[in-house]
């Protein structure tokens, strides 16, 4: 077995300078992330008026989980209600939707845009 020169160590052995600079630099704790699925969290960050909403959703969603093929129905609904939170936040978030819901702005129909595309083709 050949052994590193500097060290007479065998390879893939770590030294203490190795062994000390990788321990200042790591820490033995956890790696704290947020869940984006916590419905504590997804509450936290959905403006006062949708709580009612979502609780319900959320409540609704449970009732389902607790048969093993109803978990899906439970993971989607947090899924898209952390997503509508991150929505939310952002600045024309209503405006926007209120236009999409009322069929009010620009665009057309993709029936019209299908014809429209197929005529010109």
């Amino acid at each position: 077995m050949s052994t590193l020169p500097a060290t007479g160590l065998p390879p893939g052995c770590v030294t203490n300078v190795e062994a000390t600079s990788y321990n200042a630099r790591m820490s033995a704790q956890p790696v704290e992330r947020e869940d984006p699925l916590d419905p504590q969290r997804i509450l936290e960050e959905l403006p006062e008026g949708e709580r009612d909403n979502f609780l319900a959703r959320y409540r609704e969603a449970l009732d389902w989980a607790q048969d093993p093929v109803g978990w899906q129905y439970l993971h989607r609904t947090l899924r898209l209600w952390s997503m509508r939170a991150q929505a939310m936040k952002r600045p024309g978030f209503h405006e926007a939707e209120e236009a999409a819901l009322n069929g009010t702005g620009g665009g057309m129909l993709l029936e019209d845009a299908i014809r429209l595309y197929r005529r010109s083709a």
